[in-house]
């Protein structure tokens, strides 16, 4: 009579599978503490002047034209390049620029000027926006709304 041959049990040394694990476990901090090589932006906040002056909660009143200046400040995980450009709400658009940001979470002031209103009924209540808008090397963008009231 045949009998079946013997069903073997997964005798591995626990020791190897812990020296195992020890070793995936450390390629996987390297690799997470030296990063892919590619640098990642985002935009850390925004602020806006009006006449050289800060614009409290981005409203200005006064006497126009007024010189407005939109402030982003862009923050990379490591040295790289960036390119980006900026939209208006009245349809305006700038061409593409490109900036270089010195190191890792050192933030990079990217400026943008408007000089706009009049003394008339128009810009008596004027709503508005400028956008950011990064191209590379990741694509993020943030908008600054405004209201100016002429006077």
């Amino acid at each position: 009579m045949m009998y079946p041959a013997p069903i073997r049990r997964n005798t591995a040394n626990p020791q190897s599978a812990g020296r195992a694990y020890a070793v995936v476990l450390s390629l996987g901090m390297l690799i997470a503490l030296t990063g892919t090589g590619q640098a990642s932006v985002r935009i850390g906040g925004a602020s806006l002047s009006a006449n050289g002056q800060r614009a409290q909660d981005f409203q200005y009143t006064g006497s126009c034209p007024v010189n407005l200046k939109f402030d982003w400040g862009v923050i990379s995980t490591e040295p790289t390049s960036i390119t980006y450009s900026f939209r208006r709400s009245d349809g305006g658009h700038s061409s593409t620029s490109t900036a270089g940001l010195p190191g890792a979470n050192r933030s990079l002031p990217i400026l943008d000027e408007w000089s706009l209103g009049a003394n008339n009924h128009q810009f008596a209540d004027y709503h508005g926006w400028v956008e950011l808008d990064i191209e590379s090397p990741n694509p993020v963008s943030q908008k600054i709304g405004f209201t100016i009231h002429c006077g």
